[in-house]
């Protein structure tokens, strides 16, 4: 017989589909022998995670959930609980508002915790329930790294005084730093809270007086934290020593490259050292393959350039480009679209500066200047690899663009980057090269070009009416927008308070019509080709932008962030 307890959090697994009955009768089986609790068993068994654990245990006991690490703490607020008590207990202080405390807890049976919590901050509080995981995290983020900085610092003070720029130290001494542990436990919060926060780059920057951190999470740089200069060597010499770069060469650009296991998944860091006038700044590329390695489908393609882009790529031969700024997920693209062709009978070969993500059952090569292997040189010795279908990362010069052309014209699929504004500017930029007219206009297939913009968060979408200013600014017809519906998000602790929570990408697609390769082969501009393609149905970037805000996606004021504004005069 099932106690009430256990009956109502059964239902909520079973409702949630987190569990099936078949492991639910197994769980109560095994719990009639060792009287665990349900949870604790279901999570032995492998049939729920920890996250999905607390979920269901917030619902039985009427307590939000909440993800510490994307939630904005008031570090103003945690001198109310002790930290070893917090931890012993796990529980964490959010924030006190309006005269309430707002507490995280793992365990909502734990009664001593309860008891601990209304003894000390009184009765007037909040709870929300969290993972055990997150409240230890939590407290090594806000208590124990507090006291771990300091105590780097009046390591580094005591033992060396004089010590203020990394110029003054010696190799051994630079090694040393780098490997004391406060400072490995500094650099591994660093890397372990970017991830966490879904951030796709790390700032390490050092500045006149202090250590500047910055994430950058959905294009935009969020400061995290700020490090005494004093540890700023060993800060710097742990990541260069991690990265297998030269701690003794601090005068000129180095790269590197960290792969770690976190929570089960292999993440690879791509690190870039640049000398400024305060010391070296280092930028960590966060590449997490899990996130990276997606479908087409969930690329956020519309149908209709879906279907486009679909039939560009299914083409036995050709040149398929795709233009964008750093950071616009060109590579995420072209990565799909290999996953996509990839098969037993084909023979795909890729070029690239660097290899981001290592794809199964596909050769990859890196390019290696200082060895002589450029684009150009591998491109030909690739040729001579049997390939069907060939990715180089960047078309950067003529050399290179001749032979991917000459590539496409003798039966190869070719996948490439460009860097240009918009679909349009692809064939301008590769005659602009140096590359004939009737070459670019007989081999390239399809142009495409993308931007990534901020998704409004889903917990706290609401409607609203963008500002007009903004509408006409764009160039809207305000007559055929009377009936639209926008969205925007207020802020929540789930977004940390920013309205928007991850990125999804806006695409134009310019197929390659007989009437396109008469406008190349006559040099035509930009402006011109854009012009007939639009009258034959493409839809800009601009054009997708506005439809996905108006499908409350993305918010007006994102379009006009990302989308340039030389398109938006147009």
């Amino acid at each position: 017989m099932l106690s009430i307890k256990n009956s109502k959090l059964g239902q909520i697994l079973l409702r949630e589909k987190f569990i099936t009955d078949n492991e639910l009768k197994e769980a109560l089986d095994i719990q009639k022998v060792t009287h665990e609790p349900l949870l604790k068993i279901l999570e032995d068994m492998g049939s729920i995670t920890e996250v999905q654990a607390a979920q269901a245990l917030g619902e039985q006991w009427g307590m939000p959930y909440v993800d510490l690490a994307n939630y904005p703490v008031d570090k103003k607020s945690l001198h109310n609980l002790d930290p070893d008590k917090a931890k012993y207990y796990g529980v964490f202080l959010l924030k006190k508002e309006d005269g309430k405390m707002h507490i995280a807890i793992a365990d909502p049976t734990n009664i001593e915790a309860i008891d601990y919590l209304r003894l000390t901050l009184g009765e007037n509080i909040v709870f929300y329930v969290t993972t055990r995981a997150n409240i230890d995290q939590a407290i090594e983020k806000y208590y124990e790294m507090e006291d771990v900085v300091k105590r780097a610092e009046e390591e580094v003070t005591t033992d060396n005084p004089e010590i203020v720029e990394e110029e003054e130290v010696d190799i051994a001494k630079l090694k040393e730093m780098g490997e004391e542990a406060p400072v490995i436990r500094i650099v591994n919060n660093i890397m372990s809270a970017a991830i966490l926060e879904r951030a796709s780059d790390i700032h390490v920057e050092p500045l006149e007086k202090s250590l500047r951190v910055r994430y950058r999470i959905d294009g935009i740089l969020h400061e995290r934290q700020s490090l005494p200069k004093a540890i700023q060597p060993g800060v710097i010499s742990r990541l260069k020593i991690l990265s297998h770069m030269d701690i003794a060469e601090h005068r000129i650009p180095q790269d590197g490259r960290i792969t770690l296991k976190f929570k089960g998944r292999s993440i690879d860091f791509r690190v870039s050292s640049l000398p400024t006038v305060y010391g070296e700044k280092i930028v960590l590329r966060i590449l997490d393959a899990s996130k990276a390695l997606l479908p087409l489908e969930k690329l956020g393609f519309s149908s209709e350039n879906l279907e486009k882009f679909k039939e560009i790529i299914s083409q036995p031969y050709g040149m398929v480009l795709i233009s964008g700024p750093t950071g616009s997920g060109k590579t995420t693209t072209l990565y799909s679209a290999l996953t996509r062709l990839n098969t037993p009978t084909t023979n795909i070969v890729t070029v690239e500066d660097p290899v981001e993500y290592h794809l199964k059952g596909i050769n990859q090569v890196q390019v290696n200047v200082k060895a002589g292997l450029t684009f150009a040189n591998a491109l030909r010795s690739i040729l001579r690899q049997d390939p069907n279908i060939i990715l180089i990362g960047e078309i950067r010069d003529k050399e290179t663009a001749q032979i991917a052309i000459e590539a496409a014209l003798t039966g190869h699929l070719v996948f490439a980057t460009i860097h240009t504004n918009d679909a349009a500017s692809i064939p301008t930029r590769l005659i602009d090269m140096g590359v004939e007219p009737f070459l670019v206009a007989s081999t390239l297939i399809g142009a495409t070009a993308q931007r990534l913009v901020r998704k409004v968060c889903k917990s706290c979408k609401v409607k609203y009416n963008p500002p007009k200013t903004i509408l006409e600014h764009i160039g809207l017809d305000m007559a055929l927008l009377k009936d639209a519906t926008f969205y925007k998000g207020e802020g929540c602790d789930e977004c940390n308070h920013t309205g928007y929570k991850g990125r999804v990408a806006v695409q134009e697609i310019l197929p390659i019509t007989p009437e396109i390769q008469k406008l190349i082969m006559k040099r035509a501009g930009a402006g011109e080709i854009k012009k007939v393609a639009k009258a034959q149905g493409m839809k800009t970037l601009l054009d997708d932008a506005l439809t996905k805000a108006m499908e409350g996606i993305t918010t007006i004021e994102e379009v006009l962030r990302v989308i340039s504004t030389i398109e938006v005069q147009e």
